[in-house]
């Protein structure tokens, strides 16, 4: 029943979306050196995912008070604090559109906030690594705070910085959703991120709508959090399967910032050094999207479906270091 509302409210989101990003009064727009679109593009993609979460929140909550039916893998407290902590990742990311915050201030504002999430989900700590080539687990309960933070920290921005080219980001993050449902855990909350990602998609498509930094770090905080919990949850992820999901847009972190600092500039800088900017220079949109989307998908697939995890790893790691080799040039 509520993906069927779900997908009617989409529709008319997209029927009536010029009135509704002009209500919003959020665009993106050109400046002929890294933006370089034609005209402003309205920048809310995470409002049109947020409708989605909030309307499935309180369907949730619903069924939870009057059905006693508790939330997907949930309970119903870890339930609320999840929501609670995307809405204000949503809104860190809306103010950042709107008046372009202080790259260190955001640092220290994810640090803060993880912190005090981790704090009131004692579930999410993580007390060992289990890893798909090796028997014994790793004992990491002595650092769990400090390395889930981190974690956390260099995903959302690897996430932001991956988001450079219109479908990029949400084919990731669909394939990503589409991964928690073949380990058959966060079903519903994929099937609602599937589903409004769908329909972002073909106004992204059409250059009607982008992410913003309310989308990127909406969808980047909920990855991060389902893969977190998710280890709460007997063998669903392996590290390296988690490590694989998020390889591509963790490499280009690393690569860049390590190019950045060597450069003498904050490794948070924005350029047009991004994997997609160097094959888009080289061999246009279609094939760029292409390329980035099997570099993404097939070895994450073959890991899922065949367990080849940690081959996966090396190939994907090979393959974008002969990408950036032929292509940065």
């Amino acid at each position: 029943m509520i993906i069927s509302f779900l997908f009617i409210l989409n529709v008319f989101l997209i029927i009536f979306f010029n009135k509704f990003s002009k209500l919003i009064n959020l665009f993106d727009s050109p400046d002929n050196t890294r933006k370089l679109h034609r005209k402003p593009i309205a920048s809310i993609g995470g409002f049109l995912i947020l409708i989605n979460l909030f309307i499935y929140f309180i369907f949730m909550q619903y069924k939870y008070f009057y059905l006693k039916i508790v939330p997907d893998c949930f309970n119903n407290f870890d339930f609320v604090i999840f929501f609670f902590f995307l809405t204000l990742f949503f809104l860190i990311g809306f103010f950042d559109d709107k008046f372009n915050l202080n790259a260190n201030f955001k640092l220290i504002l994810f640090s803060f906030s993880i912190y005090i999430l981790l704090s009131l989900s004692g579930n999410l700590l993580l007390t060992y690594l289990k890893f798909s080539f090796l028997i014994k687990t790793i004992n990491i309960s002595f650092i769990a705070f400090p390395f889930l933070i981190l974690c956390t920290l260099l995903y959302l921005n690897a996430f932001n910085m991956f988001d450079g080219i219109n479908l990029q980001s949400s084919l990731y993050s669909i394939n990503i959703f589409f991964f928690f449902i073949l380990k058959g855990v966060f079903i519903e909350i994929s099937i609602v991120m599937i589903l409004s990602l769908i329909f972002f998609s073909y106004l992204n498509f059409k250059n009607k709508c982008f992410l913003g930094n309310n989308g990127s770090l909406l969808i980047a905080f909920i990855i991060s959090y389902l893969f977190i919990k998710s280890q709460s949850i007997e063998n669903t992820f392996s590290a390296d399967e988690i490590f694989l999901a998020m390889q591509v847009p963790g490499l280009d972190l690393l690569r860049l910032a390590i190019q950045r600092i060597y450069n003498k500039k904050h490794p948070f800088y924005p350029d047009r050094n991004h994997i997609h900017h160097l094959l888009l220079k080289k061999l246009g949109y279609i094939k760029t999207l292409l390329i980035l989307s099997c570099l993404i998908t097939i070895p994450n697939y073959l890991s899922i479906l065949y367990g080849w995890t940690i081959y996966c790893v090396i190939l994907t790691l090979s393959i974008y270091g002969l990408v950036i080799f032929r292509f940065n040039k």
